[in-house]
């Protein structure tokens, strides 16, 4: 079923909300909505469905004006799965999902047929929610609930499912589940889907097609790759990233760049070559004592990309599980012309992130001064029979110099021009 939005716009009093969108979703399409905090989405998906009143414009499906449809032919149409669903009077999760098949009973004195039934069970069964069926839906965990409502939404058979931020509140796990759920439904019984999404990673992997809303106009609808470009992304959320393809989904996979901050005059600048968690302790460190840190490359899901971000330290970033590309490399090479010295951790080197230490090298050619942190026996893991020991005896032989622990460091750091505290 086709659904097309013409020349769209909604105002809460004097206040415009919505400016003149057009948007349409194919039959059978996934199709996201994404924009910052206030840009329209529910609101549209609200005027959609004619829960809001008021707006100009057009919303039709299947050719014919939302309008023309009663309340209860609408309800047949739009199947809604809000961001918290909640009652206050103790409905079991049966009950709840069986609230799907009122716009398909005759009145309200007709009771559920032995069809209803069946089609109750179907959808609790493929939500994976009728093992809890006779639980109250109040005492249910978020993620619960939140397939208690899909149930509900699929037993309503509708032609055209809209949910609004469905993974809200979910953890990691819960929200892979929910959507690879949701694009399970989309698929097998070929509902037009519309969903609100805040995470641009989660979009680019389920959804056909992105519409990118800003302050209420529609920036930019088509496919993920198209859509999500640096350029588009910088002029609706104000971010610079760089935009890759994962090598796993083969979908695009947004990543921010290392941020463009001013460097604190007061400490030497120091970039830290790391991983796998080697790179913490140091980072808190440096920052405590007064200097300004920089990472890289570093794997989006690293635990030292994790630590960078969680102490505020500047870091070039490599998709999760992926080779340093020419991209990143290049960002790494002009962090490290920004710096003054360079560290290397014993991380543990394989192809991926070898060309780490080929960095290290650049900084000695650019008359870096360059750290090696030791650890016992050489690396800390050698993934490429024995070329990274190798590679680092040579940096040593070069002019890097080798120290046995962070002390050390620090120590040695602050005689080139930082403060070390204490």
């Amino acid at each position: 079923m086709r659904l097309e939005v013409k020349n769209l716009s909604f105002a809460f009093s004097d206040k415009p909300v919505l400016k003149d969108v057009n948007l349409e979703a194919s039959d059978g399409e996934f199709l996201g909505l994404m924009g910052p905090n206030g840009s329209g989405k529910t609101t549209l998906l609200r005027c959609i469905t004619n829960f809001l009143s008021g707006w100009d414009g057009n919303i039709l499906v299947d050719k014919k004006p939302i309008g023309g449809y009663t309340p209860r032919a609408l309800a047949r149409v739009f199947a809604e799965v809000p961001q918290i669903s909640s009652t206050d009077f103790p409905f079991t999760a049966h009950d709840i999902v069986m609230m799907g098949r009122i716009p398909h009973i005759g009145s309200m004195l007709d009771g559920e047929t032995r069809k209803d039934k069946d089609i109750v069970r179907k959808a609790m069964e493929r939500t994976n929610t009728l093992q809890f069926a006779g639980r109250y839906f109040s005492e249910l965990s978020g993620g619960e609930r939140q397939r208690v409502i899909i149930a509900r939404a699929l037993a309503q058979q509708p032609k055209i499912l809209l949910l609004d931020e469905p993974t809200v509140y979910l953890d990691i796990s819960g929200q892979f589940e929910m959507m690879d759920l949701i694009r399970g439904l989309n698929r097998e019984q070929h509902i037009t889907t519309v969903t609100v999404l805040h995470d641009i990673n989660m979009a680019a992997r389920y959804c056909d097609r992105i519409a990118l809303l800003s302050d209420g106009r529609l920036e930019a609808v088509g496919p993920p790759e198209e859509v999500l470009t640096p350029e588009t992304i910088q002029n609706v959320y104000g971010l610079d990233v760089s935009v890759r393809k994962d090598p796993f989904t083969h979908a695009v996979y947004v990543m921010p760049r290392a941020a463009r901050v001013p460097l604190r005059r007061h400490g030497t600048r120091v970039h830290i070559l790391c991983g796998g968690g080697t790179g913490g302790p140091l980072m808190k460190a440096l920052i405590e004592n007064g200097f300004s840190v920089t990472a890289g490359v570093l794997n989006v899901l690293d635990s030292d990309y994790e630590n960078a971000a969680d102490l505020r330290v500047p870091v070039v970033a490599e998709a999760p599980f992926s080779q340093i590309g020419p991209e990143a490399h290049d960002e790494n090479l002009r962090m490290v012309e920004d710096s003054e010295v360079v560290i290397v951790l014993p991380f543990p080197v394989g192809p991926g992130n070898f060309k780490n230490l080929e960095a290290a090298k650049y900084a000695i050619e650019k008359g870096k001064k360059v750290f090696i942190v030791r650890a016992a026996g050489g690396v800390a893991v050698d993934f490429v029979d024995g070329k990274a020991e190798s590679f680092i005896n040579g940096l040593a032989s070069s002019g890097a110099v080798e120290v046995g622990n962070l002390g050390q460091v620090l120590t040695a750091i602050s005689r080139i021009g930082g403060r070390v505290s204490g």
